[in-house]
């Protein structure tokens, strides 16, 4: 039997950042904070205080400090869809989410997230 750690194709790296996600629930947006776990290059592990359908599609936002960057840092913006959710096993009133990273980009200092969107559609 394979366990999780062998299926995992990038190496996950442990953070406590925060991330801005977004969700589509029937005809309603749902936009949330999150904190994240850990993260790959093909994935996220992440706390929500709301429960989050397996297979919804998402959209995340992770303001990263980077060493060189321009004052501000770097937004990561990223897309996929939900693999797993559960229980937090640390803070019982959250859930805790898996998801796969479809697409990720990073944002140009000044560049808003919503023309991000708009190259996204055009790709």
């Amino acid at each position: 039997m394979v366990d999780n750690d062998e299926r995992r194709r990038a190496q996950r790296f442990p953070l406590d950042l925060p991330m801005e996600v977004k969700w589509q629930e029937e005809t309603e947006v749902i936009q949330k904070l999150a904190s994240i776990r850990d993260i790959s290059a093909s994935g996220v592990y992440f706390t929500v205080d709301r429960e989050v359908r397996p297979e919804s599609k998402i959209e995340f936002y992770v303001q990263l400090q980077m060493e060189g960057a321009e004052k501000g840092g770097v937004l990561l913006h990223c897309v996929g869809s939900i693999l797993r959710v559960e229980p937090d096993k640390d803070e019982p009133q959250r859930q805790g989410v898996a998801a796969r990273i479809d697409r990720y980009r990073f944002l140009r200092p000044g560049e808003s997230p919503l023309e991000a969107a708009k190259e996204e559609e055009r790709s």
